[in-house]
């Protein structure tokens, strides 16, 4: 018990110092990132505290009962921290007031739930089912950061869809990942509360993982830049947002004139003969510049087409060429076809299958 709970006590606090310390020369000038950055480090460093108060006083071992309840009002902040870092990420710092008061409330109405119970004494049945109400409550509000998050990706995926030439679905992956452990740990809470031994041991072996994976991600995440790509693309949904028509509020394709979508129209086909579209990496903005059209109309028309984003239109065309390139050079290798149709040649291979069901050679024995 002791090592685990020095083991606790040395990750968080080097994990906590290298986001207070080293992670700042890269997050500084991106305020999403760097008040994510903090509340990750409020967040581990609770979690420090909470093992370093076991490990001193010996709670565990002398105290169960007081054990449970400091690892109750340690852990539920810690919980709410790190939650909180992964909704700050996703709505760019733009928090709901439901998503910034659930945290105190639970903490409050636990806190409340378990100074009642102690009136009964310790040994009491009434502090028993005080701490198991506590749990229940700290599960109820894992469970709807859960439901926050997963919500809230489905629209960050489309922004990403819309901004970029190829799905930068990778950019959240991590952040996926680290939604499903938060509330694969929260049936697993009881576990850590109310056992001992081995049961507690493999929990807290778990718990350590997860935490890593999420700090480690994440740190991965700023160092590499992608924070700001994701920044990039919501700031230009925003500025799309507000380049609409002052009495548009509704869909862009459910209001655009006929006209308008003609003139759309004629310029998407003016720049498809330009082959300006085989130009890797050209996102919705530049494409509508060189377009000379506003990125909501190119919207309409996109979704009048029956695309669901960006990505996906400027993937279809590029496939098509693809196609065509291979017909032509039947000798090009998959890398030489990809480089001259704009698509990674990480993804070509995949990208190719999804939109005719047929890999490139494959297509090429026309099979």
């Amino acid at each position: 018990m002791k090592e685990m709970q020095l083991t606790g006590i040395v990750m968080m606090t080097l994990m906590a110092l290298s986001l207070a310390t080293l992670l700042p020369r890269r997050a500084k000038e991106d305020r999403v990132a760097s008040r994510s950055r903090w509340l990750m480090t409020i967040g581990l460093s609770l979690i420090a505290v909470q093992f370093l108060i076991q490990y001193v006083t010996g709670l565990r071992e002398t105290n169960k009962t007081l054990a449970i309840i400091v690892n109750l009002a340690f852990f539920i902040p810690a919980a709410v921290h790190l939650s909180l870092n992964i909704t700050n990420l996703i709505r760019q710092g733009r928090f709901k007031r439901l998503e910034v008061l659930i945290g105190p409330v639970t903490w409050i109405v636990s806190i409340g739930l378990l100074a009642f119970g102690l009136m009964g004494g310790e040994d009491s049945s009434r502090l028993l089912w005080a701490e198991i109400a506590a749990s229940i409550l700290y599960g109820l509000m894992q469970l709807c950061f859960s439901w926050f998050h997963l919500r809230e990706m489905s629209r960050m995926e489309l922004v990403l869809a819309n901004y970029y030439d190829e799905e930068r679905n990778n950019l959240l992956s991590w952040m996926k990942v680290s939604i499903a452990m938060l509330a694969l740990m929260t049936p697993l809470v009881p576990v850590f509360l109310f056992s001992s031994g081995w049961l507690l041991a493999g929990f807290a072996l778990f718990m350590f993982l997860c935490i890593y994976y999420i700090w480690f991600c994440f740190v991965r995440y700023v160092l590499t830049g992608a924070s700001s790509h994701v920044s990039e693309a919501e700031q230009s949904a925003e500025e799309e947002i507000l380049e609409k028509p002052s009495d548009d509020n509704t869909a862009p394709s459910s209001v655009v004139t006929d006209e308008a979508m003609q003139r759309a129209s004629q310029a998407v086909e003016r720049w498809i003969a330009s082959g300006n579209y085989l130009c890797s990496g050209i996102t919705k903005p530049m494409a509508a510049q060189e377009m000379k059209l506003p990125a909501y109309l190119l919207s309409a028309w996109i979704k009048a087409q029956g695309y669901a984003s960006y990505s996906r239109w400027i993937t279809a065309l590029r496939v098509e060429e693809a196609k065509r390139t291979l017909q032509a050079h039947p000798d090009w290798s998959n890398e030489a076809v990809a480089d001259h149709c704009g698509i990674s040649r990480s993804h070509f291979q995949r990208v190719f299958k999804q939109e005719t069901g047929l890999s490139p050679a494959d297509f090429v024995a026309g099979k």
